[in-house]
């Protein structure tokens, strides 16, 4: 995950300059995990970037947009009067109870047809209906369905109440996710991953290319306008999704496009690394492209996707798209820098559940605080593939080893580690840079789980979990390569690196 550290006082900082009329901020962001180390950039704050002022000035406030950017303003991990409410299933009422399910169940005779508008649930019920019939003091914005929750606006003391109802399993605040990049002369990242062995030969050779297979990149966007961003993608980069519009057709321009600072580019960073003709792995794949990032105020801190957006978008996912489908999430909950707490959330990770139980193949970052997957949502499930990173610092002889790097986390549920720190992609220009992050290690193993399902033919196509796309791809991993910051055995997770050799 390429993350940017504008949080606590840096952020409220940067909002006290930009109020008292600043006209040049010079600031230092730490993207690599949760920061971008030693990289600086300037911010002309009465001279906005002239997309990003374009975008911020179409975009409709929606029911919580207030609620989310004071959230970002004081550094809140929770969006106030945002909600999940969870149901039981009809088998776990009171026996004798007179209680009814209020969702209605997915609609079956839809499912894989991709009919529905993305975004929305699968029935047909109505938001209005819905919550009238619960008799709720707030507001439904959107049906789980295929998680039997819906995600509702209402206060505190509502939220109390609902707790408290026998047909409820469970209820949750919404909260802030944040974002986490043969050809001769790849860079380094791709000159690695086709290798067996710990070497470089400054080539990046394959046989498949991704072709037939799709992944959906949950990020912050690409912007298709740019004539280097079509061309890069060829046709095969498609916005599904934004979520700063829903207006209906016909879409804005901008819609969907990575406003994101030039030296961050979160989500064409990723999206180029995943199937880019120049910098990418799977140079023949599908990309659908659903924006979660709201907004392109960076000094509101443009990184942040919230929570409910993340579940919608699997809970679509997860019932319209084929056995097979590959999800990218380079984004994730962080306590803040250096902090190794604890924090879960139940309707994340039935979102990421359902989806893997559908038949999706779910690549999510590990994280770049250097904590334990363990302990966060969604890197501790078994359901998700999970992905730390890697530097080349201990790749030349005599050492051969590909190092974690420090703001990588750890855990025994990491799945595989892939090339993260220094890594050649493209901004969303079309340049190229370098960036860090756990979020381009997983953009590199979604291309690689691309390339594997290409070339396993009807394999994938024929996965009723995500599992088996998982164990069949980690018994391709070279085991042992990975070590600890500094070169000593890894402890603490599976030390298995997985190269693209299809």
């Amino acid at each position: 995950m390429v993350l940017l550290g504008f949080k606590n006082s840096l952020q409220r900082a940067a909002l006290l300059l930009r109020d008292i009329n600043m006209t040049y901020l010079k600031l230092f962001v730490f993207v690599s995990a949760f920061l971008i180390p030693f990289a600086s950039f300037s911010i002309h704050a009465n001279q906005p970037d002239a997309l990003a002022q374009e975008i911020e000035q179409a975009i409709q406030p929606d029911a919580l947009t207030q609620e989310t950017e004071d959230a970002i303003r004081s550094g809140s991990l929770f969006i106030e009067n945002s909600w999940f409410i969870t149901f039981k299933d009809t088998s776990e009422f009171t026996p004798g109870s007179s209680a009814r399910p209020l969702i209605d169940p997915p609609d079956e005779s839809k499912r894989g047809l991709k009919s529905v508008p993305f975004g929305e649930h699968s029935t047909g019920q109505s938001k209005e209906a819905l919550a009238k019939a619960m008799a709720l003091n707030g507001q439904v914005l959107a049906i789980l369905d295929t998680i039997n929750a819906v995600h509702v606006k209402m206060s505190a003391a509502e939220a109390e109440k609902w707790r408290q109802d026998e047909r409820v399993e469970s209820v949750e605040q919404d909260m802030l996710l944040t974002l986490f990049g043969t050809q001769t002369n790849p860079g380094w990242a791709l000159d690695r991953i086709d290798e067996l062995t710990v070497t470089l030969d400054n080539t990046y050779t394959y046989i498949n290319n991704g072709a037939g297979r799709t992944v959906y990149v949950l990020d912050s966007g690409l912007d298709l306008r740019k004539s280097k961003i079509r061309a890069e993608f060829g046709g095969r980069a498609e916005i599904v999704w934004d979520v700063n519009y829903t207006g209906g057709y016909p879409t804005p321009d901008w819609w969907g496009a990575d406003c994101t600072p030039t030296n961050v580019s979160h989500g064409t960073a990723v999206a180029s690394l995943i199937g880019g003709k120049t910098k990418g792995i799977a140079r023949g794949v599908s990309l659908k492209i659903a924006k979660v990032t709201r907004g392109c105020n960076f000094l509101l801190n443009n990184d942040d996707a919230r929570l409910s957006d993340i579940a919608t978008a699997l809970n679509w996912i997860a019932f319209n798209e084929s056995a097979g489908t590959i999800v990218n999430l380079s984004n994730g909950i962080q306590l803040g820098v250096g902090i190794c707490g604890t924090q879960k959330n139940s309707i994340l990770d039935n979102a990421v559940k359902n989806a893997h139980n559908r038949g999706k193949i779910v690549v999510v970052a590990a994280g770049n605080d250097g904590c334990n997957t363990a302990n966060f949502s969604p890197t501790y499930l078994s359901e998700a593939f999970v992905v730390g990173g890697t530097t080349e610092d201990l790749i030349p002889a005599p050492d051969r080893k590909d190092e974690r790097h420090p703001r990588s986390r750890t855990g025994t549920n990491i799945s595989t580690f892939a090339p993260g720190w220094q890594v050649d992609t493209l901004d969303n220009n079309g340049n190229p840079f370098i960036t860090d992050g756990t979020s381009l290690s997983t953009a590199i193993v979604s291309g690689i789980f691309a390339i594997s399902c290409q070339s396993a033919g009807s394999f994938c196509n024929n996965i009723t979990t995500g599992s088996q796309a998982y164990n069949a791809l980690k018994a391709h991993g070279v085991m042992n390569t990975v070590t600890d910051p500094g070169g000593a055995q890894l402890t603490g997770a599976t030390s298995r690196f997985i190269p693209q050799k299809w």
